[in-house]
């Protein structure tokens, strides 16, 4: 492990198709994961995250994303309602519109 892997871990790998703004989406929560969301809320990506600008030329950071919730959403511990948030990609499902 270089120390470059110590401050910026590789986030996991996306959970399908790549993510766009217009695209419908749910955000993906488990227990173990920093400020879950109940019930995986579904909404709609509005703009890219505020993490996208890279500190040091070919730093892979993962991409982030702002969402709109279709309704107000809560967290799992309770604090919200949320009408939108940042996440990052690998936390969000794309899916189908119909």
């Amino acid at each position: 492990m270089s120390w470059l892997d110590r401050f910026f871990p590789k986030a996991p790998k996306s959970l399908g198709p790549a993510v766009g703004i217009g695209m419908l989406v749910a955000v993906v929560s488990s227990a173990d994961q920093p400020e879950p969301f109940e019930d995986d809320p579904v909404g709609v990506v509005i703009a890219p995250g505020n993490k996208e600008i890279a500190p040091y030329p070919g730093l892979q950071l993962p991409r982030y994303w702002t969402v709109a919730f279709e309704h107000p959403s809560y967290t799992g511990d309770g604090r919200g309602p949320f009408e939108q948030a940042t996440f990052p990609e690998w936390r969000l499902r794309v899916l189908d519109p119909s």
